[in-house]
C-alpha cells in the first residue's frame, strides 16, 4: 500500500515542481498573462493513452497483501483545451479491480484462507474539467516542459464479472503531469481517485462510499492546430476627431435652426401681407420710315432689312395694334398725277410684303396713298417712303 502512495506522492511533488517553472516573463521579470485569441474548434485537440494500476478499497481489501491487490488500468481519451488554463476532455478508465470479499457475494472467486479472491471488470465513461495550474500560476508557455494539471469529473461507472454487474453514478478527482516530449506529443503522469456506491464491487452493507485509485502513464497527441497566440495591445481609438465634427454639426444644426426660425417668420410676414397688383407693360409699337430711291416702288435691302427687324420687334409683339401704311412721294420730282401712283405702288409693295412675306393678317393692315400731298420732311428725298404707324 505505501508503494503505491510512495508513486502517487511522486507524480503530486513532479506536478508541483514544474509549477514552479520559470513561465513567460517580460523585460523587467514579470509573468505575462492573456489575452489570447480566441481558437478554433479544431483546434488544440489532443488524444490519449495510457497503462498502468489500479486499487480498490472496499470494505475487506485490507485485509490481503498489497501486491495481489493491484490490477491493470486503462485511460483513453480525447480533449481539448479551451484557452491555456482551460480544458475539458471525455474518456475511458478503468479495465480491472482486485480485492478480497466474503462468501457468496457478486464477484467472489476461489477461497483465500477465512475470505475469497474478488476479481471484476471496471468501466468508467468520464468527462473532465482540466485546469493547468502551470499555466494559470505561472503564464503560458508553450515550450514548458512541465505542466501541473488538476482536474474533477464525472461519468457513468459499471462493474462487471460472474455474469452479474453494476451500474453507479461516479465523480473523480485527480492529478495530471504532461511532460513535454516535442511540440506535438507529450509525456502522461496521471494519479486518479475514482467515487462510487458502496455495492460497486458487489458487496452490499458497511461503508457508504467506496474508491478506486489509478496511477498510470501514457502518451498524448496534440493536433494541428495546437498553441494559442497572444493577443496584440488594443490601442484604444481617438474618438477626439469624431467628437469635434459632432460639436460643430451640432453648432451648425443651432445655426441653420435660427436661421430657419427667421426664414419661417419672413415666409409668414409674406403670407400674410395684401396682394400686390402687378400692372402689365403693354409695348407699344413706334412709327417707321422706309425709304425708296427715286422713281423707285422697291425697297433696297437695307430698307427690307429695317423692315423685318420692324416685323419682329414691333409689329409681332403689339399684336392688337391696327397699322397704317402711308405711301408717299417728293413734290419736287415728277408731276402729280405720278407721284399718286408711285405713292401708291410703294404702299402696295410694302403691304403685300407684310401680309405674305412675314404673315401679317390684312384686317391689322390699312392702306392709305398720298402721292406729294402731304410731305412731312424737308429734304425731298426724304418723302419718297413708305410711313408704317
Amino acid at each position: 500500500m505505501k508503494r503505491l502512495y510512495i508513486i502517487a506522492l511522486f507524480v503530486f511533488a513532479g506536478g508541483f515542481a514544474s509549477a514552479q517553472e520559470n513561465g513567460n516573463r517580460d523585460a523587467q521579470n514579470r509573468i505575462v498573462r492573456g489575452p489570447y485569441e480566441t481558437n478554433r474548434f479544431f483546434d488544440n485537440i489532443f488524444v490519449g493513452v495510457a497503462g498502468g494500476v489500479n486499487l480498490y478499497f472496499g470494505e475487506n481489501d485490507s485485509e490481503g497483501k498489497f501486491g495481489k491487490r493491484l490490477a491493470p488500468a486503462m485511460d483513453i481519451h480525447v480533449g481539448k483545451w479551451f484557452t491555456p488554463s482551460i480544458g475539458a476532455r471525455v474518456g475511458y478508465a478503468g479495465l480491472q479491480a482486485k480485492g478480497w470479499t466474503s462468501a457468496g457475494t457478486l464477484y467472489a472467486k476461489s477461497a483465500d484462507g477465512g475470505l475469497f479472491r474478488e476479481k471484476f471488470g471496471v468501466m468508467y465513461l468520464h468527462a473532465d474539467a482540466m485546469w493547468n495550474f502551470s499555466n494559470a500560476v505561472s503564464g503560458y508557455k508553450e515550450s514548458r516542459t512541465w505542466n501541473f494539471v488538476p482536474f474533477v469529473g464525472v461519468g457513468w461507472a459499471r462493474s462487471y464479472g460472474n455474469d452479474a454487474h453494476d451500474n453507479e453514478i461516479g465523480f473523480d478527482a485527480g492529478l495530471l503531469n504532461v511532460v513535454r516530449l516535442c511540440s506535438s506529443l507529450d509525456l502522461t503522469l496521471e494519479a486518479r481517485c475514482l467515487l462510487v456506491n458502496q455495492r460497486f464491487d458487489g458487496v452490499t452493507g458497511g461503508r457508504t462510499g467506496e474508491g478506486m485509485l489509478s496511477v498510470t502513464a501514457g502518451l498524448a497527441y496534440k493536433f494541428n492546430r495546437r498553441g494559442f497566440v497572444r493577443a496584440s495591445n488594443v490601442q484604444p481609438v481617438d474618438v477626439t476627431p469624431y467628437l469635434d465634427r459632432i460639436r460643430n454639426l451640432e453648432e451648425n444644426n443651432t445655426d441653420l435652426a435660427s436661421k430657419n426660425s427667421v426664414l419661417n417668420a419672413e415666409n409668414e410676414k409674406l403670407r400674410n401681407a395684401p396682394a400686390k397688383v402687378v400692372v402689365e407693360q403693354k409695348v407699344s409699337a413706334s412709327p417707321v420710315v422706309l425709304f425708296f430711291r427715286i422713281g423707285k416702288a422697291t425697297l433696297d435691302s437695307k430698307e427690307l432689312t429695317n423692315l423685318e427687324f420692324y416685323v419682329r420687334h414691333a409689329m409681332k409683339l403689339d399684336s392688337d395694334k391696327t397699322f397704317t401704311l402711308i405711301g408717299s412721294a417728293d413734290k419736287d420730282t415728277g408731276n402729280r398725277e405720278l407721284n399718286q401712283r408711285l405713292s401708291e405702288q410703294r404702299m402696295e409693295y410694302v403691304y403685300d410684303l407684310l401680309k405674305n412675306k412675314y404673315g401679317v393678317a390684312p384686317e391689322r393692315l390699312v392702306r392709305k396713298a398720298e402721292g406729294d400731298t402731304n410731305n412731312r420732311f424737308a429734304e425731298p428725298k426724304l418723302n419718297r417712303a413708305v410711313i408704317v404707324e
